[in-house]
């Protein structure tokens, strides 16, 4: 039995926790509230006032899944950079740093176009992608481990862009210009989380980056007429709409294509199925 820090149990935190605790590990999280899995040792604080209180005895590894407060520049900085240098600080005080599992975005290649992966250099434009790619050198300097880089995580809650759809087959939004689109269901991300966290704790030979996405992208504007139809409504897309080439980049996971960690949904087809049908239930 290993012993997991988890900073941040939302969504995909929980996720990752359950998974842990059911292959028999100890669990500690941070969270700023106070609800968590059964199982799980919470100390419920806010990091970016400070880190007042750490499990007292040995972590093996940490896994930081921030989010932040503001999407701002400084709501990043605070997040993503003050928050997980804080908690590092602090458990280096009371033992040798564990390997860090940070969960970062795709948002660090910037406006990058065509293919894009783990062997491509990052060039952030925009303040998000910047500060993210920050964090991941400031803890790779600090600790070993891997930076997770998600692109679009959709899932259970996250209707975002089945509401645009919708919006747009009303006559109620422009249609947006012709581009790539890259996402991961939310169980991939908490399924490839587990896969690297096992890697590490298994004692292999992880790669300081993965590149969480479902290796499959698509085209923005088939994407969001595909959503319609499945919604019982038609969004008209110009033909010569379809037949530009798209701007934007593709982005494909090295980690993924080479067998270490299999996708419950390899495809938006199967992934948003899932979330509409849960939409759909009773229940919601």
């Amino acid at each position: 039995m290993s012993h997991i820090l988890i900073a941040g149990l939302g969504d995909l935190g929980t996720g990752l926790a359950e998974q842990l605790l059911a292959d028999g590990h100890r669990v500690s999280a941070i969270r700023r509230g106070d609800g968590c899995p059964v199982g799980v040792e919470l100390y419920s604080q806010d990091l970016t006032e400070g880190a007042a209180m750490l499990p007292p005895d040995q972590v093996d590894l940490m896994v930081i899944i921030m989010t932040p407060a503001e999407y701002s520049e400084e709501g990043y900085l605070k997040a993503y950079v003050r928050a997980p240098l804080t908690l590092l600080e602090a458990v280096a005080q009371q033992q040798p740093l564990p390997p860090v599992v940070f969960v970062s975005s795709s948002a660090v290649f910037g406006e990058l176009s065509g293919e894009v992966d783990e062997a491509t250099p990052p060039r952030p434009e925009r303040y998000n992608g910047k500060v993210l790619l920050a964090a991941e050198e400031e803890i790779s300097v600090r600790a070993m481990g891997t930076a997770v880089r998600f692109t679009g995580i959709y899932g259970p809650g996250r209707y975002r862009l089945i509401d645009k759809a919708a919006r747009l087959a009303r006559g109620e939004e422009t249609l947006p210009a012709a581009q790539w689109t890259n996402r991961i269901h939310r169980d991939d991300c908490v399924g490839l989380l587990h896969s690297v966290t096992s890697g590490w704790l298994e004692g292999r030979e992880m790669p300081p980056l993965v590149v969480g996405t479902d290796n499959v992208g698509g085209r923005n504007l088939d994407v969001l007429q595909w959503l319609a139809e499945q919604q019982g409504l038609t969004l008209d897309v110009p033909d010569d709409a379809l037949d530009n080439t798209p701007a934007g980049k593709q982005v494909r996971s090295l980690y993924i294509s080479q067998g270490h960690y299999t996708l419950k949904y390899p495809g938006y087809q199967e992934g948003y199925a899932q979330v509409l049908a849960e939409r759909s239930s009773p229940e919601q």
